[in-house]
């Protein structure tokens, strides 16, 4: 099977100036395109694991003979543990590098694999389709620019090779031994948010709605509070089994007012809640994010008096939840073919926090 967009049997032309990694495997060779300039961070750890400028001593090429551990049809393949256990590492770690504008949104994506906020070391994932949901969770730092029909092909247990090309000055210029990496770390910004969900956090789900293994709304916090540190972007959510009283609803948008001041959001920033009692959510948009999310100029009086913030939102929200809808059909129908258990309770709302999440911040990013 061939990932699509890449041609099978075309010539091949000279690669252009740029860093690359060949990674060799028993199916064929996959090149990807290293992003040296925007992620220098991600990309100087890599090049120093696979050269053996970094790494463990004695110093070696760090990847060769290392095998894909971890194969998921249709998701990612991940690879770069010595160990093959998915625990194993280079003896350190480094911070995370969200770069605006590098998405997991194709297949051919090579990433960083990780146990939470900085904490990446030596593993690597490429995925097998778009998965824009990993955003602000792992690192992207290449693409795949030949040998994507050879992605699919990989199995559990294949070993690799990974070789560095060097095309143009640029390129060969660029550093990637222990004092580069050291600089470049320290631009980065650390993880400051909660450890865990709570009423304080980035997101909560206070009567565990979401499935809890994976801790999903773990994972939300993180992403959040990920978004926050990198682009300044305040952005909260919340899953609540109950919505507002009538009470607390008699007067429109009081409520989720009232919500968005006590979580600094009212006038910059976003507030998403789903309740569970009537299977629906609001977003609240923050008087300084009105103008960028209706599409057009304006006040948020002027923008809220035409419905243009309305009509942009309804839109979103609809949108959000027939993506997550459809996409728990499909895991319900592909369990079901393989004979396996249905997804868990609460896993088609994990869905349509994923599509509604990444809408908003497509939106205002």
């Amino acid at each position: 099977m061939a990932v699509a967009g890449w041609p099978l049997g075309a010539r091949e032309a000279p690669l252009p100036d740029g860093l690359y990694a060949a990674i060799g495997t028993p199916r064929g060779t996959i090149t990807c395109e290293l992003f040296f300039e925007k992620a220098p961070l991600t990309v100087a750890n890599f090049v120093g694991l696979a050269e053996g400028t970094l790494g463990p001593t004695p110093r070696k090429p760090y990847f060769d003979g290392v095998k894909f551990h971890r194969v998921v049809p249709d998701f990612v393949v991940q690879g770069g543990d010595p160990s093959g256990t998915g625990d194993g590492g280079p003896g350190y770690t480094i911070p995370d590098e969200f770069v605006p504008g590098l998405r997991h949104d194709a297949a051919g994506i090579l990433s960083m694999a990780n146990k939470g906020p900085d904490t990446n070391g030596s593993q690597f994932f490429l995925t097998l389709r778009e998965t824009n949901r990993l955003n602000y969770l792992h690192s992207v730092f290449g693409r795949v620019v030949r040998g994507g029909d050879v992605l699919p092909q990989i199995k559990q247990g294949d070993a690799m090779t990974v070789a560095i090309l060097r095309r143009g000055a640029a390129a060969r210029a660029f550093r990637a031994d222990a004092t580069a990496l050291q600089e470049f770390a320290a631009r980065r910004k650390t993880y400051a948010g909660a450890a865990e969900p709570g009423p304080a956090a980035h997101f909560d789900d206070p009567e565990k709605i979401l499935p809890l293994e994976p801790p999903r709304a773990k994972y939300f916090n993180y992403k959040l509070a990920n978004l926050e540190r990198t682009r300044g972007l305040r952005f909260f959510a919340r899953i609540w089994a109950k919505s507002p009283t009538p009470a607390e609803d008699a007067q429109p948008g009081a409520f989720m007012r009232s919500w968005a001041e006590k979580l600094g959001t009212a006038q910059d920033g976003v507030l998403a809640v789903y309740f569970a009692d009537d299977d629906s959510w609001r977003v609240w948009i923050g008087d300084a994010q009105a103008a960028r999310f209706a599409g057009r100029p304006g006040t948020v009086q002027e923008l809220t008096a035409s419905g243009a913030i309305h009509e942009v939102k309804e839109a979103l929200l609809k949108a959000a939840q027939a993506a997550g809808n459809a996409d728990f059909k499909q895991q319900q129908q592909t369990l079901a073919a393989a004979g396996q258990p249905p997804p868990p309770p609460g896993q088609r709302i994990k869905l349509q926090t994923d599509a509604l999440l990444d809408a908003l911040i497509f939106k205002l990013e």
